[in-house]
């Protein structure tokens, strides 16, 4: 038996049931997976938001989280939460999935524990997708990626909080933005850097195709960096003044090097 969903009167909540006997171990990978999928969701929107527990069942495994916003922004961003969380599971049901996405990606690492043993149920605001058997889908590949320590400079915006701070930082050389992710304890930092530039130290995790930094966690250090004012370039063309032709100064100081 499937564990009892949610009633339909309660909008805004996202749901998964895993029927048949769970072991301890199973329930930690479910619940895992359920969390990236949110993880994923909330991301993917750049929404302030934090996932509260809504109902969680003993037997099978059966949880489920309320979306509660925390800005007005967020809050007309429900809706489409729970939308977009529906159509990832039929469509990976349906044999159409898209891994360009990351929501179908992290769906379908969740979706791969339904069995004829195990039965699953993804749900939200009285709809629903079961899946009984097995999904097979070519093309899947875990997330191509690799580890460096290193420093990324960019304009820091959108701070959030979801257990730790996260923050995205717009990196510099190619305005991609990436999510950095701190202690709570740090926020009052991050307060003084929002909207500026910085180097941030850290974990860097690297797309293995283009070599662009997807995330950073266990940061190190903060620096905010000095930017220059408008016209800044125009000071430093008229630095050196001199009546000598340029390429005869350059190749004295060659020389004299």
């Amino acid at each position: 038996m499937i564990a009892p969903l949610l009633p339909e009167e309660r909008d805004g909540c996202l749901s998964f049931s895993l029927g048949g006997e769970v072991t301890l171990k199973l329930l930690q990978d479910a619940l895992g997976r359920f969390s990236g999928v949110l993880d994923v969701l909330r991301e993917s929107h750049d929404v302030n938001i934090d996932w509260m527990v809504a109902g969680l069942d003993h037997g099978s495994v059966s949880a489920a989280v309320r979306a509660v916003p925390l800005d007005d922004s967020a809050a007309s961003r429900v809706s489409t939460l729970c939308h977009e969380y529906l159509d990832a599971a039929t469509s990976i049901q349906r044999g159409h999935a898209d891994f360009t996405f990351p929501l179908h990606r992290q769906m379908y690492q969740l979706v791969q524990l339904a069995d004829e043993a195990h039965p699953l149920v993804i749900a939200t605001d009285g709809q629903q997708v079961d899946i009984r058997a097995p999904v097979s889908l070519k093309g899947f590949e875990g997330p191509k990626q690799y580890v460096t320590f290193g420093t990324l400079r960019g304009r820091i915006e959108t701070l959030s909080r979801h257990k730790k701070l996260n923050f995205r930082l717009y990196e510099s050389a190619t305005g991609a933005p990436v999510t950095c992710h701190m202690s709570p304890e740090t926020e009052e930092t991050m307060r003084d850097v929002w909207g500026y530039i910085a180097d941030v130290t850290g974990t860097i995790s690297r797309d293995s195709d283009t070599d662009r930094p997807r995330s950073m966690r266990s940061i190190t250090n903060v620096e905010p960096v000095e930017e220059g004012g408008p016209g800044g370039w125009r000071r430093a063309r008229g630095a050196l003044r001199s009546n000598t032709p340029a390429e005869v100064l350059i190749r004295r100081l060659r020389d004299d090097g």
